[in-house]
C-alpha cells in the first residue's frame, strides 16, 4: 500500500487530492474527529422550459448517470461553468 506524501500546507494537499486517486492511500488516513456544523443553504429557484432534441436529452441522462448525478444536477453544474467563463462578474459567489 503506497504512503500518502507530506504536504507543506492545506493548499499543496488540496492540490495534491485535486489530482490524484486517493482510493489506494484510505489505509494511510486518520479518521476525522473534528465535529463541524453543516449549514445547508437554499437558494430560490425556478423551472425553465428548454426543448432539446431527444438524442441530446439522452446523452445528457447518460454523462449524468456514468457521473452518478441526476441529469438535472448536471445540466445545471455545466451552466454555472460556463456562465463562469463567459460572465464571472455575475455569477454570486
Amino acid at each position: 500500500m503506497p504512503k500518502l506524501p507530506d504536504f507543506n500546507d492545506d493548499d499543496e494537499l488540496a492540490t495534491w487530492f485535486d489530482t490524484h486517486d486517493s482510493a489506494s492511500y484510505i489505509d494511510d488516513m486518520k479518521e476525522a474527529e473534528e465535529k463541524f456544523e453543516v449549514i445547508r443553504t437554499t437558494f430560490v429557484t425556478r423551472p425553465v422550459d428548454v426543448r432539446l432534441r431527444s438524442d441530446y436529452l439522452e446523452a445528457i441522462q447518460e454523462v449524468a448517470e456514468r457521473k452518478g448525478v441526476p441529469y438535472q444536477i448536471l445540466v445545471q453544474t455545466w451552466l454555472l461553468e460556463k456562465l463562469t467563463q463567459e460572465a464571472p462578474d455575475l455569477v454570486p459567489q
